[in-house]
């Protein structure tokens, strides 16, 4: 199953350095195949959030790792979302 998560985060949150360390090793780990990730900028250039795409073999596997999410865990989010991705295009 293929899922997308995406989180916009408070207004003037930062991730400082140590958070983003933690946010690529999330990324890296070897046992979710992500298939794409990144940063969502706002016309400014300015972070607003993150979304990545990722497939696992069900939502509960999908919802352990997006809970391990730097950011998250941080508490530099204002609202995010998990929703299964069904590729219409590509």
């Amino acid at each position: 199953m293929r899922f997308v998560w995406i989180g916009f985060m408070k207004a003037g949150a930062d991730a400082d350095q140590r958070i983003l360390q933690q946010e690529t090793g999330f990324l890296q780990q070897p046992y979710i195949k992500i298939l794409s990730a990144g940063a969502l900028r706002d016309e400014d250039g300015r972070r607003l959030g993150m979304m990545m795409i990722f497939e696992t073999e069900d939502r509960s596997t999908a919802e352990a790792l997006v809970a391990g999410s730097p950011f998250r865990r941080a508490g530099l989010y204002e609202h995010y979302h998990l929703a299964e991705f069904l590729d219409e295009v590509g």
